[in-house]
């Protein structure tokens, strides 16, 4: 360390406000004679961040000999203007507050002195100086609680009283229910009516009963439920099915036709060829078994209106498949293009789309371009003549690209590595320009630039390729070049300063000046 090592000492004789030229962390002392009035005899420290002439935003009084002799007198004694400090069982000779003090009868002036402790159970004086104790609390206390009485109303007759220090509340229970009490708690329950088993109504009829809220029946009656279904055809013949006696019977009278009814189900079906020379409509599922042939000329054609469900292989012969829909989703993982490819045709492979810049109606392509075989995209190209697009080429976005062993964008954000072997960046021009500060981290060996001459320092260097050992590096006068500060003194802790003139020098001792 550092022989001597001094604060800034105020010798100024206004002392009233905090000193206000010390820096953050720098700590000062004012030796003027300490009183409340002033601020002598403390310590300071700036906190704070520091303004423009690098002066503490805030000054702090951290102590000082003004706050240590508050507290030089004898422990448990009360001293006037003085620390409070209490002896080995926690006492002090005298506690004085505004509005309340503890000390000897009579020298109290006009606070008031509480100096008695009474016994008094009745509370009948009226005293204000005088503290009762716990006894004479509690037999109050007990006296006003015997004295209290439970007043409470029924729903019918007047009002009653129970003396709770002398008698007993009853609660008992009226024709069908019962009362009990078990512990701290109190039941009340309905008394249980034997039923006697037995048939109530018909099988078109159905009881019905009405209960009030003591759970008494006040009314009965019935429900009639109708038991005969009427039936219709398109012929406008009816009928009525007793439901209760007669048997609903489906007839399988046309040769067309079969019914079946098993497992709660009647199945109607057609188990011959049938022919329909007019329309058929179909109002629910329609199932066919078989080949099916739907249309037999070129011109015909097949119209849903709702989902077609094709169950197994869809192949569609014709020169143009359009599909309009909203969403396209396929199963397959891998779509093939130009299946029937046999020879060059000079032709890209790819997609196309349509897209709208807000003023007409644009080409898109991308995929695999026939002349440079390299994946491309552009967006705007004129496929008139052919499916052959062409540059300039468009620009694509993604969130990370592996390219040969070259990775951007994968290991982090902005980064660009190798998953092996070095990156080398060889421009045709022969300079790489980088156009922004330039940061490189990793281990010594990774992070070491190798340079054929000195960078100098115009250029963000040291123009030096050694240094002198055991030495600060600091900048000449003319900040261009670099110079060395070495230990001239054989004492242990020697400190770099500025001296008078503002150059950095050795010292051994660290002063802070008088101000």
């Amino acid at each position: 360390m550092a022989n001597l090592t001094r604060i800034k000492i105020l010798t100024t004789g206004s002392t009233t406000a905090a000193p206000s030229n010390i820096r953050t962390g720098e700590l000062a002392y004012s030796y003027v004679t300490g009183t409340q009035a002033n601020n002598g005899d403390r310590l300071y420290i700036g906190t704070g961040s520091e303004d423009g002439s690098g002066h503490a935003s805030s000054v702090e009084i951290i102590g000082g000999v003004y706050y240590t002799n508050l507290l030089d007198h004898v422990h448990g004694t009360t001293t006037a203007n003085s620390a409070l400090i209490v002896d080995g069982n926690s006492h002090v000779s005298a506690l004085n507050t505004a509005t309340f003090k503890i000390a000897a009868t009579g020298a109290l002036g006009s606070a008031v002195a509480i100096d008695t402790i009474k016994d008094e159970d009745s509370f009948s004086s009226n005293s204000a100086t005088a503290l009762a104790t716990q006894q004479s609390i509690k037999a109050y206390v007990d006296a006003q609680v015997t004295a209290q009485d439970l007043d409470f109303q029924a729903d019918s007759g007047g009002a009653l009283s129970i003396d709770l220090d002398s008698e007993v509340l009853t609660i008992s229970g009226d024709t069908g229910i019962t009362t009990s009490a078990s512990g701290n708690q109190i039941e009340i329950d309905l008394d249980d009516t034997a039923v006697t088993p037995g048939s109530y109504g018909s099988q078109t009829a159905i009881p019905t009963f009405t209960v009030d809220q003591q759970g008494r029946l006040t009314a009965a009656g019935t429900v009639t439920v109708a038991t005969v279904l009427n039936i219709a055809d398109d012929n406008s013949n009816t009928d009525a099915v007793n439901l209760l006696s007669d048997t609903f019977t489906f007839s399988d009278t046309a040769a067309e036709t079969t019914v079946v009814v098993s497992n709660n189900k009647v199945t109607i079906g057609l188990p011959n060829d049938v022919t329909i020379g007019n329309d058929l409509t179909v109002t629910t599922d329609l199932q066919v078994n078989g080949n099916t042939v739907l249309g037999n000329q070129l011109t015909d054609t097949v119209t849903t209106g709702g989902d077609l469900i094709v169950g197994r292989n869809l192949t569609v012969q014709g020169t143009t498949t359009t599909v309009d829909s909203t969403v396209v989703t396929l199963a397959d993982p891998v779509l093939e293009l130009a299946k029937d490819t046999a020879s060059a045709d000079g032709l890209d492979r790819g997609i196309r789309f349509k897209w709208h810049d807000g003023s007409a109606v644009k080409d898109g392509f991308f995929g695999f371009d026939i002349q440079t075989q390299r994946f491309s995209f552009t967006g705007d190209e004129d496929l008139s003549g052919g499916d052959n697009a062409s540059s300039p080429w468009g620009n694509a976005q993604f969130g990370g690209a592996y390219l040969g062993n070259i990775q951007v964008g994968i290991t982090g954000d902005n980064e660009i590595d190798t998953s092996s072997g070095n990156l080398t960046i060889d421009s045709a021009g022969g300079t790489t320009t980088i156009d922004d500060i330039l940061t490189v981290t990793g281990a010594a060996s990774a992070a070491s630039l190798t340079l054929t001459t000195d960078l100098a320092v115009a250029h963000g260097g040291t123009g030096v390729s050694s240094f002198t050992g055991d030495a600060v590096v600091i900048s000449n006068a003319g900040g261009t070049a670099l110079s060395y500060l070495t230990s001239s003194l054989s004492t242990t802790g020697n400190l770099v300063q500025y001296n008078a003139s503002g150059v950095p020098v050795v010292s051994a001792v660290i002063d802070g000046g008088t101000y």
